[in-house]
């Protein structure tokens, strides 16, 4: 995984956001990532859904209903010339379809933004991560957990380096490649920008 260029990506980010968005006098944005991490890493769990032992359904979700792109979600197609429609073949007349999704990837990410640019904020030593050292629990609601100590251990101590070690092996522990983790950042970024253009 390349760190360095993940880093770069994201202080671009950040000065984008900070653009739209400047830091007030006083304003502690620091804590404000902290706690947004922790919002974060909470999502993250509820889409990995292991933890809830109250029910039955404990699996990522992996489909999605989407509104069919043929007909416009309408259910059927038009011919306004010939002044004829009929059922859309694409989702059978329903208007959606089901399609393949990684939410839990893309909460994971969205949990690497902010631990990338709480290290720019900090100015970590980039070099000193090692993502093939890790402190690794025996399941993965114990690893949640560690990440979660970790981040908090960041308002008095520095963790940042465990942190990144506890939070790169959770991704592994659920089943991501560094490639998939990487590839996924690059898109929730490009969106991320395409938001701060938009005044998300």
């Amino acid at each position: 995984m390349n760190l360095t260029k993940l880093f770069e990506a994201q202080a671009a980010l950040d000065r984008d956001i900070e653009l739209h968005h400047p830091v007030e006098d006083g304003e502690d944005r620091l804590s404000k990532k902290i706690l947004a991490l922790l919002v974060e890493l909470g999502e993250c769990a509820n889409e990995w859904r292991g933890f809830k032992f109250w029910s039955n359904d404990q699996e990522p979700e992996t489909l999605e209903w989407v509104e069919c792109s043929s007909c416009d979600g309408k259910g059927v197609r038009l011919d306004w010339g010939a002044m004829q429609f009929w059922e859309c073949e694409e989702c059978k007349g329903t208007g959606d379809h089901l399609q393949k999704c990684n939410d839990l990837l893309e909460e994971y990410v969205d949990c690497l933004h902010f631990i990338l640019s709480i290290g720019n904020q900090i100015k970590c030593d980039v070099f000193s991560i090692d993502v093939q050292h890790y402190h690794e629990e025996p399941t993965v609601d114990k690893q949640f957990l560690l990440v979660m100590d970790h981040v908090i251990g960041l308002q008095d101590d520095d963790y940042y380096t465990e942190l990144m070690h506890s939070f790169i092996h959770l991704g592994f522990m659920l089943g991501f490649t560094e490639t998939q983790i990487e590839q996924a950042y690059y898109d929730k970024n490009k969106i991320n920008f395409e938001r701060q253009k938009r005044g998300y």
